[in-house]
């Protein structure tokens, strides 16, 4: 199996199904005192992904060093230091780079294209520059916290590492921290948001923490923060508990002061949360009661939508075709985490559009695989003639006798279990499956 990434323009794959999730990192160096520092940062990083211990979701880290192309000399010495510090640039055993670094020039800091590149294909920009340098540089690309990059300012001495951006959704907060401890020498990070200032939990962060998507983000992190911050009461209600380990979930909210606001349930039956702030975990499409103010829905991302089309199927066929099937399935896209076909569709221009706009990557599967896993696969509410019709029109086509089930139960890994069964309508066939 292929797995496919698109990070900015780019797009990336590897030969693995462990590896879902692709950072880039750019350090913007502007002296040989700030490459010093950025160099400590990427050695800090290179020892944790040697340890294991890199992330919560297994990654891979790509870091590169920006400097101006005129400073020839502090380039130099930057592929020197790399050379020299370099600890994680050959592939592990799955043929993955978990980390790799490079140096880059740019013309000018203050060329728009450059920001604007920055912008589109990094998680995190780092500027050893002044916070208020920084803040000018970027403050005509800013759109929101929700596709902002985390972007860090670090002093010429390396006191401070200030989070500028995005601390929270991009992930800013939890990099100073790790960065200012790389640096070493007392180096402070610096952290303004108010959650984090006060210890009180924050709806956008244990959404990132558990990989959920908040609908009406915008809206609702704002009221249930400052819920939070006042003191209120509120309940998190998770509808499917197989996914998810209570007792981690119960262990993070426990690290705050306000923990005892928070009370966490289960179940099928909404209706019991008692609290005055309701945030409910679900795949669901249509909640009940979801359009008050005090409601707050978070999708787990954990579907996978199994995809066969004709050839030059369109985008807007297949959009069109998914949302219409998890509208009758009473099944959120929101929630969908990736992809998966076939191989043949790896040029498929409409199939890439819809993975890459609603999943975090796309499985590609050969003929073989899928055939194999059909041959195990015992479960099946079809007769055996209807299963024999569907399968010869499939292998005519692509020499596999299934497509969308049997690649949203691989890409779901263990035969992941099947919430929407195979729907077809003109040039689309789709399923759903459940990661666990």
């Amino acid at each position: 199996m292929i797995r496919a990434f698109r990070t900015g323009s780019e797009t990336a794959e590897i030969q693995s199904d462990d590896v879902f999730k692709i950072t880039n990192i750019a350090l913007i160096i502007t002296s040989e005192n700030s490459l010093k520092k950025a160099v400590k940062i990427y050695e800090g990083i290179a020892k944790k992904v040697k340890a294991g211990g890199q992330a919560d979701i297994p990654e891979i880290i790509n870091i590169h060093f920006f400097i101006e192309e005129k400073k020839t000399g502090l380039t130099s010495r930057a592929f020197s230091l790399l050379g020299e510090t370099a600890v994680l640039e050959t592939p592990s055993a799955e043929r993955v780079k978990p980390l790799k670094a490079s140096v880059e020039g740019y013309k000018k800091l203050s060329e728009d294209y450059f920001i604007k590149r920055l912008f589109c294909g990094y998680n995190y920009i780092v500027f050893f520059l002044a916070a208020g340098a920084a803040v000018r540089i970027i403050a005509p690309f800013l759109k929101d916290k929700f596709n902002d990059p985390g972007v860090i300012a670090i002093d010429e001495a390396g006191k401070f590492v200030v989070s500028l951006l995005s601390g929270h959704t991009g992930g800013a907060n939890k990099f100073v921290k790790e960065a200012a401890d790389y640096i070493g020498g007392g180096a402070v990070p610096v952290i303004t948001t108010a959650t984090d200032a006060t210890e009180n939990f924050s709806l956008d962060m244990f959404a990132e923490k558990f990989g959920l998507f908040i609908e009406d983000g915008k809206t609702k992190i704002k009221i249930f923060n400052k819920a939070s911050l006042n003191g209120e009461e509120f309940g998190i209600f998770i509808e499917d508990t197989d996914i998810f380990n209570t007792e981690e979930i119960k262990s993070y909210i426990g690290g705050f002061k306000n923990a005892k606001k928070i009370i966490l349930s289960t179940g099928s039956d909404i209706s019991k949360i008692d609290a005055k702030n309701k945030t409910v975990v679900s795949f669901r499409g249509v909640i009940r009661g979801a359009e008050a103010e005090n409601f707050a829905i978070l999708r787990p991302r954990r579907l996978v939508v199994g995809i066969g089309c004709n050839k030059n199927t369109g985008f807007e066929e297949i959009e069109y075709f998914v949302s219409s099937a998890f509208r009758e399935n009473n099944l959120s896209l929101k929630a969908i985490r990736n992809i998966a076909t076939i191989d043949l569709k790896r040029n498929e221009a409409g199939l890439l559009e819809f993975g890459y706009k609603y999943g975090d990557f796309i499985d590609f599967y050969d003929k073989d695989e899928i055939n194999a896993f059909i041959g195990s696969d015992k479960k099946t509410n079809k007769t055996e003639s209807e299963a024999k019709i569907e399968r010869s029109a499939s292998f005519k086509h692509t020499g596999a006798y299934s497509v969308c089930e049997p690649c949203a139960m691989m890409s779901a890994k263990y035969g992941g279990k099947l919430l929407m069964p195979k729907q077809k309508k003109g040039n689309v066939t789709a399923a759903a499956a459940i990661v666990y």
